[in-house]
């Protein structure tokens, strides 16, 4: 829901209860009518004091006549002053907001006025109608003739009417904003934005529309145009540094959220808000830079501390190549995130969050300082022993640093702890190809399989690429070998790697029987034959033609050359059988 904007817009309800009920309404509805204090126009510089008191009666008439306002009547008001030893000459725009919470009154109309005596007029100044809960509507400085305090009411009371519409409008352009009407909220801000453009809370509302209707760059636009006409609105302030950051403007992006925080320096809390909204937009250098910040006021707040860490650490991984080493810029954001979850930890110890305690051995992985990590590791371990997260990063480094074995039985305790804890089964696997024990890689790849935790085409794919390596080598039996473990998988492998696997098999069997029958003697024919038989046999089959046909011209080249071989060699080994020798 969006309800954290309404509140940064003076929200709806207020400027709903300010409006009310527009409109003629029959008596019967008793519609409870919105209350005005008009408190008489203050006359300066010793101005008659009749032109003020008659026009703001007048203007009580006027309001009067709405069945949606009511004005406060002026004894009403005389005899509230006096409980305040205030009369009604007292009563300037600051002192008329003081009192009107004692009449339930939203709104208030005052100001002042200066008189001409030779002119006999009146010039009104620093007029408006006003409230704790909007900005004010201020009338125009405008100077009436003596004998014209009703004609000014009268434009006064046109000028509240456009300003109760204008308000009407602002809020059924937030209402369409609140149930997610895009088209109509923006329709509906930008008529009252026609005739009021700088209302900076529909503006607002404009750019949030703008926001979510992911037109970030019109969203940022109108913004701006908020900051320009209210540079101290933090809601726009907060708003501009997630849209600049979004697109791109990581500079600008930071300075509007300085701007904001300069507003709350101290405030630990609103900092850290900004900050994840800033790492959340793409720029976790600028979140880490604005938590630095925080840092300098409250060096020992700990939440600090482990938000900057976070942010540092993933400024650093935005830097990362994959199988690569830590660039030196990458290197210097993940130390001071080690850095800053050292000192948060030396506060925490063992009540510091599972998470942070994972993001902290981390990145002492990440920085290969093996040692500090595994140690660190196990200390954590003595007190998070139920984390299968914490186990599962003990044995990422106890494997990095060669303790395989090790790093086999903390896999197995993040099982014990979490069975669903992802991908237990395979890294085990992998480690256990990595270091040329197949054997044992085999039934923990086939459990996960199983599990679920890889396909059985990506599983069946880490034997064949094993053997590969064997092929190239010519190191056939070993090739063989591996095959066969690849296809242990081969009811649920595709038919497309399937067939590869037993195209490499016969390649294989091929290769060792062509070696054997060399002597061609009697025994190595009968040795070879049956061999060659079967690698005829595997050529033919379907899945193995089928992935011929679409393997690149080199195999296919050397499909034909095994095929044609084989059958000259089964007719030698044949030849040699009948002849008996």
């Amino acid at each position: 829901m969006r309800s954290w904007l309404r509140i940064g817009i003076v929200g709806a309800g207020a400027l709903a209860v300010m409006l009310g009920p527009l409109g003629s309404a029959p008596a019967s509805a008793q519609v409870e009518r919105i209350k005005v204090m008009v408190a008489n126009l203050v006359p300066i510089d010793r101005a008659d004091d009749d032109f003020g008191k008659d026009l703001s009666k007048a203007l009580r008439e006027f309001i009067n006549v709405l069945a949606s306002h009511q004005a406060i009547e002026e004894k009403e008001i005389r005899n509230e002053a006096k409980k305040y030893d205030l009369d009604m000459e007292d009563l300037d725009c600051v002192r008329s907001l003081q009192l009107s919470p004692q009449f339930g009154a939203n709104l208030v109309f005052c100001g002042g006025y200066t008189e001409d005596k030779q002119a006999k007029t009146f010039t009104l100044t620093g007029v408006q109608f006003t409230s704790t809960q909007s900005a004010p509507l201020e009338v125009p400085d405008k100077t009436y003739h003596e004998d014209d305090h009703e004609i000014a009411a009268q434009e006064i009371a046109a000028l509240f009417g456009q300003y109760t519409e204008q308000i009407r409008k602002a809020v059924i352009c937030g209402d369409y904003y609140d149930t997610g009407e895009w088209a109509s909220a923006e329709r509906n801000c930008l008529e009252v934005l026609s005739t009021a453009p700088n209302d900076t809370q529909v503006r607002y509302i404009l750019a949030n529309v703008y926001k979510e209707s992911e037109r970030l760059d019109e969203a940022y636009a109108e913004t701006l145009k908020v900051i320009e006409l209210d540079p101290l609105n933090e809601n726009a302030l907060q708003l501009a540094g997630w849209l600049a950051t979004k697109l791109g403007m990581k500079a600008e992006g930071r300075a509007h959220n300085d701007a904001y925080l300069q507003l709350n320096p101290g405030n630990a809390q609103i900092r850290m808000t900004i900050a994840y909204e800033v790492a959340q937009a793409g720029d976790p250098e600028g979140a880490m830079i604005l938590v630095e910040e925080g840092l300098e006021i409250e060096p020992d707040n700990t939440d600090l501390l482990l938000q900057h860490a976070s942010f540092a650490i993933a400024a650093g991984q935005a830097l990362k190549v994959e199988n690569q080493p830590l660039s030196p810029e990458a290197g210097q954001f993940y130390q001071r995130g080690s850095e800053s979850y050292r000192q948060a930890y030396a506060v925490l110890g063992a009540g510091m969050d599972s998470g942070h305690l994972y993001q902290m051995i981390g990145a002492l992985n990440d920085l290969n300082l093996l040692d500090r990590a595994v140690e660190l590791a196990e200390q954590v371990l003595e007190t998070h022993s139920e984390e299968a997260s914490l186990w599962y990063i003990q044995g990422i480094i106890l494997n990095k640093l060669g303790r395989v074995d090790e790093a086999l039985q903390a896999l197995d305790e993040a099982e014990g702890r979490d069975p669903r804890f992802p991908n237990l089964k395979a890294t085990q696997g992998q480690w256990l190809l990595a270091v040329g024990r197949e054997d044992d890689a085999l039934p923990v790849l086939m459990e996960a399989v199983e599990k679920g935790e890889q396909p059985a085409d990506i599983v069946a794919s880490m034997f064949f690429g094993r053997a590969g390596a064997a092929l190239q080598a010519k190191d056939w039996q070993n090739a063989l070998r591996l095959i066969d473990m690849a296809k242990t998988f081969e009811h649920e492998i595709t038919s497309r790697l399937l067939g590869q696997l037993d195209y490499y098999k016969a390649f294989s069997i091929y290769q060792i029987a062509y070696a054997q029958q060399g002597p061609q003697n009697l025994q190595t024919a009968q040795l070879t034959l049956p061999r060659f038989k079967e690698v005829q046999q595997m050529l033919t089959l379907p899945h193995v033609v089928d992935w011929v046909e679409g393997a690149q011209a080199q195999q296919k080249q050397n499909y034909q050359q095994v095929k044609d071989g084989v059958v000259q060699l089964i007719s030698i080994q044949e030849l040699i059988i009948r002849r008996g020798r």
